[in-house]
């Protein structure tokens, strides 16, 4: 779902054997390197959906840097898909107060919060999203705003957001998912099979992928 390019100063505090404080020491290129090799290392178990060790490489990286939004926010996700969300929820919440303008931890937080039983906040973060223009992938928090209205059984308004992801990105394979899904339930079934068909086609025919979410 995002760009990982950035990094944060980090500021590290030592402390001697009897808690006296000492010197603050600037944090290193090395050090800031090493925490994005590691993020990397993370980012690749991530991939392979071995989130455990994913959320340790993530775990690792910030105690490097922990003033990296995009860490911050790998580790929010990872943690989500363990089941832990009011740990994703603490981390996608640090990943914001470090970095405002990174706007897709807004899409995840609405993820997050859906999982929990936030609707209305879930609905207030994909809102955000979609009315930032700076947002490079909109057609993601559309995608997850036509789930809600389907699971509220807004068919229409299901329909919409899905379309809408399509015309954002029209080689978005669970946008055509989403308004095949819409028109099964509208009773639609012609409608229905054509943008199943399309997503099948887009995905490569990489069934998995569509039963993500």
């Amino acid at each position: 779902m995002s760009n990982w390019q950035c990094r944060g100063a980090l500021v590290v505090i030592a402390t001697c054997l009897f808690s006296l404080p000492a010197p603050a020491l600037t944090q290193t290129d090395a050090e800031i390197e090493e925490a994005l090799r590691v993020f990397n290392r993370g980012k690749r178990f991530h991939q392979e959906k071995r989130y455990e060790e994913a959320i340790r490489e993530y775990g690792a990286a910030l105690k490097l840097d922990d003033l990296n939004a995009f860490i911050h926010n790998s580790l929010g996700l990872a943690l989500a898909a363990v089941g832990d969300f009011k740990g994703a929820l603490k981390s996608l919440e640090r990943a914001y107060e470090i970095n405002p303008d990174l706007t897709d931890v807004f899409n995840n937080l609405g993820m997050v919060y859906n999982e929990m039983g936030e609707r209305d906040k879930a609905f207030d973060a994909f809102t955000r999203v979609i009315r930032n223009a700076s947002y490079s992938t909109p057609e993601k928090a559309l995608f997850n705003l036509g789930n809600l209205y389907l699971e509220e059984r807004n068919f229409e308004l299901a329909l919409m957001h899905f379309t809408r992801a399509a015309d954002q990105n029209p080689k978005f394979a669970l946008a055509f998912r989403g308004i095949g899904n819409a028109y099964r339930l509208m009773g639609n079934l012609k409608q229905a099979e054509e943008n199943f068909e399309k997503a099948i086609l887009l995905s490569g025919n990489d069934l998995q992928c569509l039963f993500y979410i």
